[in-house]
């Protein structure tokens, strides 16, 4: 196990003002794979790259996927056969909306079925369910008519966490390790593996990637304090420790249970809250378990979206999320060929994912990144050529998208995105007209208006010789492990 090395936290980079350093840790970590990496991943069976997963590890480690019967079922497909293909028949924990014999030879338990009744007293989010337990008793439930899908699944979903965890930790008690993921999120298990080998499961510890949660009062300084849950899109971590201290309830000297079990503590707050990643972190933060933030090792984008940045270059990746069914199959087969015994995979790694797609220019293409903490900046140009050319000007711009003659914008960006299609666009505006002519505008409040359209393109750059020079300076001595923090999020 190596030590700490201080580097400026992203609260720095993002506003320039200092705060106690980011802590890494070159912590040493083998692979449990055997063998590590398989030559050949492209054209090798399911059954073949299974052969080398540490099956032994489910001993210790439970992993709980969560779906919706309305889900798009390429998906779910995509998941099964390839983050959740190794696992044994008994070892995955499948919950959804609805119970199936056999999805993919696993069964898939409803986890809304048993939920107290006071969940569905006067509750409209669950009419859909309903409606489509109907259906299927009657045996006229398709792909087509399932109330569930789209929109309606997502008033189902928020129910599935408080109940996902409570279920996990009734069924398998014994593990070290609870892994919540949805049909989403690819997990690299390497880097997984290796992550929770190096922590302490009696800890009580709730790890993911943090979001902004419920405020709260001091009680000493009397502000107004945010307190973070983990997304539940990148998935999230649950220790052993962890799961017995929210599980945990008074009694009575009698031996009776004072307190309400977890799904009904919190039931009020959950018809209230949108999200149930929100009431789950709000619950753990009252029961003493605060978030553990590890962002970006637990990734909020897919993997062509992921901003490669000079702070997050050599970190090791956990999850990413939302890659479509395509990329989800492909990263699969690639990781295979690519883990290494003594090292875990780094963003600097997985970005040869896509590296060797990319070309100088790409029309109808967006590499664009929208996230604060690694945004370009915007100069305005008359041509593609001039964009290019700006960017070149700029010694930190390793890309660029320009945005059409229309709109003569042309975004720079000290940062690597391999991105993904996009039609032009264009968008109909609002805009002060204090002259408009009589009839050509609207008044509202004494204040006129014009509507204007824009029209935006999208056409991505890429300084391939300077990225290529970028790349060979910022080499990997080591991985950073990355301590956990909220001052690095999505």
């Amino acid at each position: 196990m190596g030590g700490p090395r201080g580097l400026r936290s992203l609260h720095a980079y993002k506003y320039n003002t200092e705060q106690p350093p980011t802590e890494f840790y070159t912590f040493e970590t083998t692979s449990a794979f055997y063998p590590a990496a398989l030559e050949g991943a492209e054209t090798k069976t399911v059954q073949d790259l299974c052969s080398s997963f540490p099956s032994h590890l489910m001993q210790r480690i439970q992993p709980v996927l969560k779906m919706g019967h309305g889900e798009d079922r390429q998906k779910r497909d995509a998941q099964l056969d390839s983050v959740s293909a190794c696992f044994g028949p008994t070892e995955l924990l499948i919950f959804s909306d609805m119970d199936e014999v056999s999805v993919h030879g696993r069964h898939v338990m409803d986890i809304i079925a048993n939920l107290p009744q006071a969940y569905f007293t006067d509750n409209p989010d669950f009419d859909n369910y309903t409606a489509m337990r109907e259906l299927q008793k009657g045996g006229r439930l398709t792909a087509e008519n399932d109330p569930t899908i789209g929109k309606n699944g997502w008033k189902l979903d928020k129910y599935k966490f408080l109940a996902e965890v409570e279920r996990a930790w009734l069924l398998r008690p014994d593990r070290d390790w609870y892994v919540f993921y949805e049909t989403d999120t690819y997990i690299f298990w390497d880097n997984m593996f290796r992550f929770l080998s190096m922590l302490d499961p009696q800890a009580p510890l709730y790890m993911g990637s943090p979001s902004p949660g419920q405020e709260y009062e001091d009680p000493y300084s009397k502000k107004t304090m945010l307190t973070w849950f983990a997304n539940g899109g990148p998935g999230f971590v649950l220790s052993r420790g962890a799961m017995e201290k929210l599980m945990s309830r008074k009694s009575s000297p009698a031996g009776q249970f004072t307190a309400p079990p977890l799904s009904l503590a919190w039931l009020d707050t959950l018809r209230r809250d949108c999200c149930g990643d929100s009431v789950l972190g709000w619950a753990l933060w009252h029961a003493g378990i605060p978030l553990s933030g590890f962002f970006p090792m637990f990734n909020t984008y897919p993997a062509h979206a992921i901003p490669y940045t000079e702070r997050a270059w050599c970190q090791p990746a956990l999850t990413v999320h939302k890659p479509n069914p395509s990329d989800m199959l492909e990263l699969w087969r690639w990781e295979h060929t690519h883990r290494q015994l003594g090292r875990p995979l780094l963003y600097s790694d997985l970005y040869e994912f896509r590296s060797g797609n990319t070309r100088e220019v790409r029309q109808n293409w967006d590499n664009g990144n929208y996230d604060r903490l690694a945004l370009g900046h915007d100069v305005f140009t008359d041509s593609l050529q001039s964009c290019t050319e700006a960017c070149e000007a700029d010694a930190k711009c390793l890309q660029y998208m320009w945005h059409g003659e229309g709109m003569r914008k042309c975004v720079l960006m000290p940062f690597m995105n391999y991105g993904s299609p996009r039609s032009p666009t264009t968008e109909t505006k609002n805009v002060t007209a204090p002259e408009v002519a009589k009839g050509e505008g609207a008044t509202a409040g004494g204040v006129q208006w014009q509507i204007t359209e824009e029209h935006w393109t999208f056409t991505s750059g890429w300084l391939t010789a300077r990225i290529d020079q970028w790349r060979h300076e910022h080499t990997c001595e080591t991985p950073d492990w990355v301590e956990p923090s909220v001052e690095r999020y999505f």
